[in-house]
Parts: structure tokens; sequence; C-alpha cells
């Protein structure tokens, strides 16, 4: 920080001052030699090899240093200029916001078993310790494991319908049973051993945690979790579930005021938890299962397959999003109200998208998108029904309804310059329209412009002009949205996600080849 010796008195034109922009190393170097200069003025020699400017050197960088720390640390103090996660989830943990962990896929599957059942092998048992598994994960990968983690299921084989597969086999069909993405199960796991002391914090070995099936018990007796310890006093047996910038769960229990403090043991705390989450649960439709754990003594089970892709499966949430959105849930404190609320609280669950509505004066009807897109599994929509039955008014039905998805068609004509390959430019321009139509970059009751269209293939490489002839819905709009088209603008309903289904370009100019 530059600083000039002014005169004492009452002149104050040359008056010390503190120049606080001089933060870097080049700046208090230079700030340096300056107040050297001024104070030593027989001091000429400030070359490199001068001890002097050696040691003034070595207070700049240590200055550096210090200032950019000094930096870092105001910026990790707020909110809007944290970039650490640790500091984000330490600033949002204040309003009683945590940032989501990853999050489980859930699918509905089909069992088709043998048309003709012994008598002594009709009944099928199913709980939780069935497991249905993939032969192959997305793109290659390793398998993706999924588990039915409702009350125990049985199934009478002589009481289901027989169908007809598209093998052309007869089978006796099961439809729809619900299963969510478990990658592993933890029974009876020692946490840890009680001290007695105030605000015992216990790491939970596995991970990412589905939070709903964690079981907390403390010298085998079952504690509850909640959102917060506020509302709990001295005699009650609550925790809650922390998370570190490395989603690791943490239990933490009470202080002996705001919760009870677990009495003093060895090895006294257990948990009981099933892990699972991620993008990779996201598998395709008509994957086929193998399936082991269920009650079936006769093999009577044939071909497992889900008829529609999985969804739901989220990554951990990212920064950027949870300074978003924890000031919105701080605002609704714990209580949907309003459809901003609604909204606010199904993006704090895990889904992509949506859209709330009230649809008469007790009834609110959400219109959710799951992580990779498709339409939400009847495990999904039941789960987040649960999920608003803490926060939702006491009349309030909530409704959790498919998104309504409408086709999207492109055409024209491409030209391409006469050097680059045609069949590339095709590709790549085909990929930017796709990417400006994806579902991350659309949401409900979009407005589509082809304008935008233009834009991103001109930015091409070897695009040497466009004409686009077909910009449409498949579909008509409802009726009154729309009542004066102009072409070249597309409008969706409320409840509608735009959803590009084709892109045909003829093509002209280039070269063959790649």
């Amino acid at each position: 920080m530059s600083i000039s010796n002014g005169q004492r008195g009452g002149d104050t034109s040359n008056r010390s001052y503190i120049d606080y922009t001089n933060k870097d190393y080049n700046s208090l170097r230079d700030a340096l030699l300056a107040l050297a200069r001024e104070k030593f003025p027989d001091w000429t020699d400030h070359s490199a090899n001068d001890p002097g400017v050696m040691l003034l050197e070595l207070f700049a960088y240590m200055g550096d240093l210090i200032l950019y720390y000094q930096d870092r640390i105001a910026n990790e103090s707020f909110l809007d200029t944290a970039v650490e996660r640790s500091s984000v989830i330490n600033l949002l943990r204040l309003i009683g916001y945590e940032l989501r962990p990853a999050q489980p896929a859930s699918v509905d599957l089909i069992l088709l078993f043998k048309p003709d059942i012994e008598t002594d092998a009709h009944i099928v048992t199913i709980d939780d310790k069935a497991e249905f598994k993939t032969t192959t994960g997305p793109g290659g990968g390793d398998p993706v494991s999924f588990r039915y983690v409702r009350q125990p299921l049985t199934i009478d084989l002589r009481q289901l319908p027989l169908i007809q597969h598209t093998d052309g086999k007869t089978y006796r069909c099961y439809k729809s049973l619900p299963v969510v993405q478990v990658d592993s199960v933890i029974e009876k796991e020692i946490v840890g051993s009680s001290d007695n002391s105030s605000g015992q914090r216990f790491r939970l070995a596995g991970t990412p945690l589905i939070i709903d099936s964690l079981e907390v018990y403390v010298d085998g007796e079952k504690w509850e979790r909640r959102d917060t310890l506020f509302y709990s006093d001295s005699t009650s047996k609550h925790y809650v579930v922390r998370y570190d910038e490395s989603d690791v769960a943490w239990i933490e229990f009470g202080d002996g005021k705001f919760g009870r403090i677990p009495r003093k043991g060895v090895n006294n705390i257990t948990a009981s938890y099933r892990t699972g989450g991620g993008v990779k649960g996201n598998i395709p439709g008509n994957t086929v299962f193998k399936v082991s754990g269920i009650g079936d003594r006769g093999s009577n089970l044939q071909l497992v397959f889900n008829p529609n892709a999985s969804s739901g499966g989220r990554e951990r949430e990212d920064c950027a999003e949870a300074v978003l959105r924890g000031p919105q849930l701080f605002r609704a404190r714990s209580r949907a109200v309003t459809v901003e609320d609604y909204e606010a609280y199904a993006r704090d669950f895990g889904v992509a998208k949506v859209r709330a509505r009230a649809a008469n004066w007790n009834t609110v009807e959400l219109y959710v998108v799951p992580a990779g897109g498709g339409k939400p599994s009847d495990t999904l929509k039941e789960n987040l029904r649960l999920y608003f039955e803490d926060k939702r008014m006491l009349t309030t039905i909530v409704e959790v309804k498919d998104p309504v998805y409408v086709e999207v068609i492109i055409e024209g004509d491409l030209f391409i310059k006469p050097q680059y390959f045609r069949d590339s430019v095709r590709q790549r321009v085909e990929d930017a329209v796709s990417r400006l139509l994806a579902l991350e970059n659309v949401d409900f009751a979009q407005i589509l412009y082809v304008s935008k269209v233009y834009e991103v293939i001109e930015a091409i490489d070897g695009v040497e002009g466009v004409i686009i002839s077909g910009f449409e819905r498949v579909t008509p709009p409802p009726e009154g949205l729309d009542p004066e088209p102009v072409w070249g603008v597309l409008r969706f309903d409320w409840n509608e996600i735009p959803f590009l289904s084709g892109i045909n370009f003829k093509v002209t100019g280039g070269k063959s080849g790649r």
C-alpha cells in the first residue's frame, strides 16, 4: 500500500495517504520503492542485485500473500461472493438450508411370469430384500441396482392377467412394481460412542445417503430425525443430519436444551440406511433386469423390464443453484402457501423443473419434470406428495401430474462453404440446435424464436447461410393461447414444455467426407 510522506503543518496538499488498491506483488514493490526514494534519497541503486531491494521484494511478496488471504476471507463471508462449497454450506446453514445430496432414481417395473403356475408355487413375496439389477449401466458402465422399499408385497400369480409379449410368448403380467435406485444396504453400522457431551456429531461411512431410509438407534432405541432441533426440548430423542463439502452425512444430536444428549456408552449409537443416487440411475426404457432375493420358489419369473425410462437421479446440488434457492425457502419458513412456495420446495425435493397452480380453492396441481427428463414415476409422485404433508395447509390437496411435452420440428436449407466437409458441419449444426432446445435450456410456457435458431447456426464455422422453412409445433396450441400467431414465434401453455423431435436440413455446398 503506497504511503507518501507529507509535510507537517497547515499544508495538506502533500499529506501522507494510503493507496488501498495496491494489493499485488508488483504494485506493492513499486510503492515500497517510491517510499524508499522519498525516505532515503541517497539510496540510488535499485537494481535486483541490491540487498535492500531483495528485502523490499520479500516484504512485497509477504504483503501480496496476506492481502490475498484477506480478500478471500472477505469473499467467503458473503453468499454472493463465496466460491468454496464449505463456505456456501455454512452460510446457508445459518438460515436453516442444507445443500441437497445426490438423489436416487426411481422406476416402475413390469414382471412377467410363466403362464402355467403350479398349485404349490403360486404365491410370490417381494420385500426390501428384493434386488433388481441391470445387466449393464448407462453407456456400457457398471450395472445399476434397484430395490423394492415399500411394505412387503404378496402376489397370487393365479390372479394375474395373461398377456402376449412382443417376443410372441404368453405371460402372466404384474404391472407397476415401484423400485428405487439403491447402491448398498447398511445394517446396524456402529457410528460411535456417546461421551454425554453436547452437540455430538458422528459420521456415516456410506455415501450418498438416501435420507428417508436412515434409522438411528441409541442403546437399541430408535430416535427420530428432525430438520432442526429448534423445536425440540431437553427430553426429545431427536437428531438432525448435516452434510459436509464432500457430501458425507453426519448425525448431530442435541445439547441438552434443544434435543436430548445420548446417554454415555461404548459403541451405543448405530445406524441402518441405504445409499444411492446420481444420474447413473436414469436408465433408458425397456432395460432388462436380473432379479434376486424374491420368494419365487418355482422360478416362475421369466422377464423383468421397465417400459419407461427411470428418472429422478440427480447429482449433488451445486453451489450456484443453492445460492438462488436457499433464500426462497427461508422466505417460505417451512410452509407452502403460494404457488411459488410449492415450486421452491419441489425443486428442493429434487425435481428438475416444476410448475404449480391452484386448480381450485383447496387443490394444488404440480406438473413436474424429473431429473433426466421424461415423466415422473409413481414412486416419485408418491414421495413428493408425502414430502408436502408437513408443509401444506391442512385442507390442501396436492396432485402431482405429468408435464405436457410438445414436439417441435425444425426444417430448412443449409449452405456450406466449399472448403468444409458437409457432413461434419451438418452434424455440428444439428448438435447446436439440439442443445438450444435441450431440457436444461427450456422451461414451462417457453417462447421459442426462430431468430435464436439462426443465431446458433450462423455461429458455426463452415456455415455460409441457412434458410429456416419449417419451425412449428407438431400439435396445435390450445385454443386461445395464440390468437394471432406470428411465423417464427412458438408459444406454449403454462404446463407445456417444448421438445425437439426432428431436425431436417437440406444441405448444399461443402465437400464430401468428414
